[in-house]
């Protein structure tokens, strides 16, 4: 269960200083509440103040959360008070979105598919190949949370596919009771041509992945299909294959409940985004059987 720090309304440590202190806040969004002008944030550690945790922050103003979604890169201004916090100029999206606006800079122009689910929207069902050769359906995974990225065995970048095969291993690790009973994990290649089942069982060896993460593979106008659904662009280059990267989480009921964009999260950072959505879901589940009572 991610336990999360309490708001920060009252820090006991700055209670000595009546100046506000301001500090720069890098992290990952769990989740948003506009009611209470809140959002939970996995947060970097911050220079002289915290370690690394997640924990809600409370805005100044309930517009500065009307472009954030569950899954975006985050980046704000925490002012702490001697008696309260809040955040203020909040940049949220991509971490290169964040990073150009940070300096000014527009974002740099890429397709967005026309088949892009927004959050809260059910996921087209789809079948693949794994690396035992058995056909698999997202249908499969049912009433489990279901994370999905985009890899393939031959990427020479090691911040992009390791990075993202790495997070999933952390994943598999921090979730050993959970991993296929309630949550699987779904790494699907972009170069299906080269990564038959054969390959990515090699691959999936290497990463030591168990029953509950698979390596899918199958017709390339399929996996198409599937990376447009999670707003994923890819195109062949010098020989390889470059393509953004987008990690998606699916919820018990088969609906988008979060869309990580880029590689450059840390991997706690994805597990407490994982972990809040396995707490949300257990609780929506008790609120409907105790409805049913």
């Amino acid at each position: 269960m991610l336990r999360l720090a309490p708001p920060l309304f009252i820090m006991p440590a700055l209670l000595l200083s009546a100046c506000a202190r301001h500090y720069r806040v890098q992290g990952l969004v769990l989740d948003v509440n506009h009611g209470d002008k809140t959002m939970i944030v996995s947060h970097r550690a911050i220079p002289g103040y915290m370690d690394a945790m997640a924990m809600p922050f409370r805005v100044r103003a309930a517009s500065e959360l009307n472009s954030v979604r569950r899954g975006d890169q985050v980046e704000f201004q925490l002012v702490v008070k001697r008696r309260s916090s809040v955040v203020e100029k909040v940049r949220a999206g991509t971490s290169a979105e964040v990073a150009n606006a940070a300096r000014g800079e527009a974002p740099l122009p890429l397709p967005t598919p026309v088949d892009k689910l927004a959050l809260g929207m059910p996921v087209p069902d789809f079948q693949l190949i794994n690396q035992s050769g058995r056909p698999m359906r997202l249908s499969d995974f049912g009433g489990r949370i279901v994370a999905v990225s985009f890899i393939y065995t031959r990427c020479p970048l090691p911040e992009v596919c390791p990075r993202l095969a790495a997070n999933f291993a952390h994943l598999q690790k921090r979730f050993r009771e959970q991993m296929g009973k309630e949550l699987v994990l779904l790494s699907i290649t972009l170069d299906s041509q080269y990564d038959t089942s054969s390959v990515l069982a090699d691959y999936a060896k290497r990463w030591g992945a168990g029953e509950g993460w698979q390596f899918l593979t199958g017709h390339s106008t399929d996996i198409q299909r599937i990376a447009n659904h999670f707003g994923l662009v890819y195109w062949p280059e010098d020989g390889l294959l470059t393509h953004t990267s987008q990690t998606g989480i699916i919820d018990r009921d088969g609906r988008l409940a979060a869309l990580v964009e880029g590689s450059s999260y840390e991997e706690n950072q994805l597990g407490d985004l994982i972990a809040r959505q396995l707490e949300v879901s257990h609780d929506s589940h008790r609120h409907a059987l105790g409805a049913a009572r």
